[in-house]
């Protein structure tokens, strides 16, 4: 294993802020894998999970069994580590800037390569390899000339300048209260299929592009975008991102964590990765629940500002009309019901216990496309 530190310019006078990763295999090698967890900091069983991986990583190492370059960032985001307010940690937004962390703004890194591409006047024909190995080369070179204007958009430069040429990324996080669901790329889902059953997923979704310019999608829709671009030559989608949320917050445990880095492994080594004796090779678990639309989910929000009483759990299903909370006005002597307004499965659900009006009580996702789009929330 090889230990880097990546400093992270921007931090104020007198402090200093670092990115560590965790080489494993030979960094030479055909593919490379990028995992990185607690890019929204506060979002910690990504963490706890990495520090397991990492012992897993270090054995099958010195037993000669990795044969991809694995980076590995147990926890990468040193900014939102450092924040806490009131006794309280606050890392999923930046508190200078109120920047999402898992949202990269105007860092396009479609934008940076297209733009690279079409500066080297660039010819891109039907080798499939060829045309990847270009195009990267033009995102490292775009990504090399980036001058960041802000701390966080250095975070972000730092982490996509080690991901971007990744063929397999899984950038770890978690949501209030959840069941392990995972966000990808329709294109990418026969790829990614297998480590949804590995992991135990519960709730798949796809979308071609969410609008919202989340890390796991400024390194797979780049290459969606490109084939657009070209339709004459052979662009694979040469990078399988993907968002993996490992159920709720309150989910840290070392059970769940080794069950989350053994699936991690079992994946890898499913695709090649990782050479495991039959002995260490488990069987491809069923999918528990087939892929849905991103575009079939629905945010369900409080009426009005009260007391929640939640009704439904988060891996329920549940039908349409179906009562979910109630928010209590105990000043006026009013109880409204929540109810949800499609079938399909809560994968999420706030923690909140007085809800401010328009808050986000749950996410439900549905089989059928709805037609608002495949928006994301902040």
């Amino acid at each position: 294993m090889r230990v880097e530190h990546h400093p992270l310019a921007g931090t104020s006078l007198g402090t200093q802020r670092t990115v560590t990763a965790l080489h494993f295999g030979d960094e030479q090698a055909a593919r490379k894998i990028y995992i990185q967890a607690s890019l929204h900091a506060d979002e910690l069983p990504g963490a706890l999970t990495a520090y397991h991986l990492r012992h897993k990583l270090l054995e099958l190492e010195a037993a000669g069994q990795i044969r991809s370059h694995i980076i590995l960032v147990p926890m990468s985001n040193p900014i939102g580590l450092g924040q806490n307010l009131h006794y309280s940690s606050s890392g999923r937004f930046d508190l200078f800037s109120g920047q999402n962390f898992n949202r990269l703004g105007d860092l396009s890194l479609y934008g940076l390569t297209s733009t690279q591409l079409k500066l080297n006047q660039t010819q891109l024909g039907d080798d499939a390899s060829s045309n990847v190995r270009i195009i990267r080369q033009a995102m490292s070179q775009a990504l090399s000339q980036v001058q960041a204007k802000t701390q966080v958009e250095h975070l972000h430069l730092i982490l996509l300048k080690m991901a971007h040429d990744a063929d397999v990324v899984l950038d770890l996080h978690c949501d209030e209260s959840a069941i392990l669901h995972v966000y990808t790329l329709p294109q990418l889902w026969p790829t990614l299929e297998p480590l949804a059953r590995f992991l135990g997923s519960q709730c798949q979704l796809l979308a071609e592009d969410s609008q919202a310019n989340p890390f796991d999608e400024a390194l797979s829709t780049v290459w969606a975008r490109l084939q657009a671009d070209y339709p004459q030559a052979n662009i694979p989608c040469a990078c399988a991102s993907t968002t993996v949320e490992l159920r709720s917050r309150a989910d840290l445990s070392h059970v769940l964590s080794k069950q989350d880095a053994e699936g991690i492994v079992q994946y890898l080594a499913h695709q090649g990765d990782i050479a495991l004796s039959h002995e260490q090779t488990l069987p491809l678990p069923e999918l528990l629940t087939p892929a849905h639309p991103l575009s079939g989910k629905e945010y369900v929000f409080a009426p009005q500002s009260g007391v929640v009483v939640f009704h439904v759990k988060a891996g329920e299903w549940v039908t349409a009309g179906q009562v979910l909370a109630d928010v209590v006005d105990p000043i006026s002597d009013t109880l409204i019901q929540v109810h949800s307004p499609i079938a399909g499965i809560v994968y999420a659900h706030s923690s909140v216990q007085f809800a401010q009006q328009g808050d986000n009580l749950y996410s439900i996702s549905g089989a059928v496309d709805l037609g608002k789009g495949a928006g994301l929330s902040a």
